[in-house]
């Protein structure tokens, strides 16, 4: 994959004055995931097809041009042929910039809570010396998984189910059994003042009249083994082992689409009264750093989701969606099946 810039962000206060200058190092594949994804769903990719990153490429800013940024292009080899291209905008530094702006706090140049925003620009690489050539050569080659793709109608499953959420126009629907949501529940009560969670899984389907891909979860695993406290959950070789137990057991050719995992507001704000629980922004809509660090580590591609269980001080436990648009993590709408 060709990649031949620098990119670098410039963070400036509300009144325009220069906070100062950082390089970032950006993880790309997120953006490469979602791609790959978008052509998938849009018919440029078919089934059993591989895609190929060639190139990452700046948008240059409409109006002032070189060096500023309105965005990049991931482009893509399909078959080692054909190609197909996906823009970003520069929202996708967001969470650099956050970064860039904790550094320049630590550093005295910038006031905790004050308000800034950034520009992106791309420089292009200096020139890097190469080695010298070893006796041993070989060649790398890229094998991207198939994905097992059903064919369906989403017509019938959007009948028996109701959304939860707002919907988007860039999210593959995402379709969840109402039992997986009492399961969740029951866990996450069961398990108090630890987060607790599981793995999602289900089915990749498309309907070729509606020309839309989408999810069917059909189950989750309890995560068993993993270890958790107060704050955090974490993943086990042997939660790995028993989801893929599991699946094989069922037979039904069923993938790991996703992950739920709770959070005890409760235990986190026992101390606040129950109106402040039920409107703390804690209790809704929240993805930690951790969390997002977990998504991305286990689940990088384009489709996959999350959700998250919040046990406020009420009667029920309600829930929370996320899963990759265009290479962040955002909240995101789910269908419930009844």
């Amino acid at each position: 994959m060709s990649n031949e810039y620098q990119y670098v962000l410039e963070l400036f206060r509300e009144d325009n004055t220069p906070v100062g200058r950082a390089e970032i190092i950006v993880d790309w594949e997120p953006a490469e995931e979602w791609a790959k994804f978008a052509a998938l769903r849009s018919g440029l990719l078919s089934d059993g097809e591989t895609a190929r990153v060639l190139s990452i490429d700046p948008v240059w800013h409409r109006e002032v041009g070189e060096p500023l940024l309105d965005g990049f292009r991931v482009n893509l080899a399909i078959n080692g042929s054909r190609g197909a291209a996906t823009d970003f905008t520069t929202d996708y530094f967001h969470r650099l910039a956050l970064q860039a702006s904790t550094a320049f706090i630590e550093k005295g140049r910038l006031a905790k809570g004050e308000n800034i925003h950034y520009v992106a620009a791309a420089f292009p690489q200096k020139e890097i010396e190469q080695p010298e050539a070893s006796g041993l050569q070989f060649t790398v080659e890229e094998v991207a998984p198939v994905l097992n793709i059903i064919e369906s109608s989403l017509g019938l499953f959007m009948e028996n189910s109701d959304l939860m959420g707002e919907a988007r126009k860039e999210d593959a629907p995402v379709f969840i059994p109402r039992q997986v949501f009492e399961e969740a529940s029951a866990i996450t009560r069961q398990a108090g003042a630890k987060e607790t969670g599981g793995i999602l899984i289900g089915h990749l389907r498309r309907d070729r009249e509606a020309g839309e891909i989408f999810l069917e979860v059909t189950a989750q695993i309890p995560a068993r083994d993993a270890e958790a406290d107060l704050t955090s959950l974490k993943f086990t070789p042997e939660v790995w082992t028993e989801v893929r137990a599991a699946i094989e057991l069922r037979r039904r050719g069923e993938i790991m689409l996703g992950w739920w995992h709770s959070h005890p507001v409760r235990e986190w704000c026992r101390e606040c009264p129950v109106e402040r629980q039920q409107k703390c922004a804690m209790a809704s809509e929240f993805f930690s750093a951790h969390d997002r660090h977990l998504h991305r580590t286990i689940f990088p591609g384009a489709h996959s989701i999350a959700l998250v269980a919040n046990d406020t001080a009420t009667d029920e436990v309600t829930f929370s969606a996320f899963g990759w648009r265009r290479g962040a993590v955002e909240p995101r709408g789910v269908y419930i099946v009844r």
